[in-house]
């Protein structure tokens, strides 16, 4: 049944890297929680299998136990094994995806079995995570104010219906590609500029290219996310 709970704003993270969510997710969640990713599973299986690589080959080895070779989302920890069982991944290649299964979305199964070891009430919140919903946009006729407010909406609709915080957050990885500006925050740099993106009001005929401006009123990304979720520079709960 669709809970009765008070109901938490959303939050748009700064963007983040694939294990840097997942950590995030194992690390604050209550179940249930789903993740939501947006491209197909095959594309970000791989994605996931490079950033392991990278995180583990640039870390200097101080043991040669197999554990310590291991990242430490690979590790089988009693609290890595709890909360995996209550986190539902989904994948949403396109838009119609997206929107049809937050349209019908209901916590799976697998996100709704127990709670994870060493939760603390009032601490962790379940979670409606959204991993790439400008990018998935970006490639289309409706990144605009018109096709991410239609987005929006329907996912904080399903987050509201279920009790659960939305979450949205974009992959570092390809805002560095795309040459965004960094913002420092502490000693690392990170992308926010997909917040400041400018964005047509209503759906285009093309889609954006990065050799031209939009005809006519803009308005950006931030400001049409705003209205559903709060922007924040850290990845702290609140």
């Amino acid at each position: 049944m669709p809970s009765h709970c008070s109901h938490q704003p959303g939050q748009a993270l700064p963007p983040m890297r694939c294990l840097e969510l997942i950590d995030y997710v194992l690390h604050n969640h209550e179940s249930p929680t789903t993740i939501i990713i947006c491209s197909s599973r095959e594309t970000f299986l791989k994605t996931l299998h490079l950033s392991l690589q990278a995180d583990t080959t640039s870390e200097e080895p101080t043991s040669t136990t197999a554990n310590n070779q291991l990242h430490p989302l690979l590790l089988p920890t009693i609290h890595q094994l709890a909360a995996s069982k209550t986190v539902e991944l989904a994948f949403a290649p396109n838009l119609p995806h997206l929107r049809a299964y937050l349209a019908s979305y209901t916590p799976g199964r697998s996100s709704v079995l127990g709670k994870p070891v060493s939760a603390k009430p009032g601490n962790r919140i379940p979670m409606l995570a959204i991993y790439g919903l400008l990018a998935l946009h970006r490639a289309t006729t409706e990144y605009s104010v018109q096709g991410l407010s239609r987005s929006l909406a329907v996912a904080a609709e399903a987050a509201h219906t279920w009790g659960m915080q939305l979450i949205l957050t974009e992959d570092a990885d390809s805002l560095e590609l795309r040459n965004m500006e960094p913002v420092v925050e502490g000693e690392r740099a990170v992308s926010q500029n997909c917040w400041k993106e400018q964005v047509p009001l209503l759906n285009s005929s093309i889609t954006l290219s990065s050799d031209r401006a939009w005809a006519g009123r803009t308005v950006e990304v931030g400001a049409v996310v705003a209205k559903w979720c709060r922007i924040t520079r850290e990845r702290n709960m609140s």
